[in-house]
């Protein structure tokens, strides 16, 4: 592939992802509680990206998609402009987990850590909401030590939605100052869009592996 073709496939995988999370942040699945706002399909976006593009490109991909939606759909920007910040960090860390797997994993893994001790220091009431965050840090490092592709699909594709929801999770706490109740009330929805997310992004990634195996199966192989 020469490095003309080679950009304009970068290019293409970039504007692909940032349309699709851009079409997908128009469809509702869940209520983001505590804000007049919601959550979108998007968020199985996010770690379809970090799976099937580089760092570099994730995080290129993720934030013109997150520029795209906060013009279309305004209605789920809960943070305003900083709701850009979600995919961003998502595939972003998400991508250096999979593609980088021992630097990647430890940085997602920090990074988590960071959130989840700045949450339990204001939100001690609490605990239990952090519980998902703390089986990704666990995920995120016993990632490299798995060869199946497959396997570490999933354990990223997770990574990746937990490292969004971190981010969510910051800004709830210190910007909109959310009460321990906001938590306790959204705690199954939480469960329910990272779930959708993980399981989502998994079929989607091996969708692509399989119709567009040219384009994404070296990327997908790649440790």
């Amino acid at each position: 592939m020469n490095l003309g073709r080679s950009r304009a496939v970068r290019a293409t995988r970039i504007g692909l992802f940032a349309a699709l999370y851009t079409i997908t942040s128009l469809i509702p699945i869940s209520v983001f509680v505590g804000a007049s706002s919601v959550l979108s399909l998007n968020l199985v976006i996010t770690p379809a990206i970090a799976i099937l593009l580089t760092p570099v490109d994730a995080g290129s991909a993720a934030l013109l998609g997150g520029l795209l939606s906060l013009w279309v759909a305004p209605y789920q920007a809960m943070f305003g402009v900083g709701t850009i910040l979600l995919p961003v960090v998502g595939a972003s860390l998400g991508s250096l987990s999979f593609h980088k797997p021992k630097v990647g994993s430890t940085i997602s893994g920090m990074f988590m850590i960071s959130i989840v001790l700045s949450y339990l220091a204001v939100r001690p009431e609490f605990p239990y909401w952090i519980v998902p965050h703390v089986s990704a840090i666990f995920f995120s490092f016993v990632t490299v030590f798995f060869p199946s592709t497959k396997v570490r699909i999933v354990f990223c594709s997770f990574n990746a939605t937990m490292c969004e929801q971190a981010a969510m999770l910051f800004q709830a706490v210190y910007f909109l100052r959310l009460p321990v109740i906001m938590f306790i009330t959204a705690f199954p929805l939480m469960l329910y869009e990272r779930l959708v997310g993980t399981i989502g992004a998994t079929f989607l990634v091996l969708g692509f592996a399989k119709f567009a195996s040219d384009y994404f199966n070296p990327l997908i192989k790649s440790k």
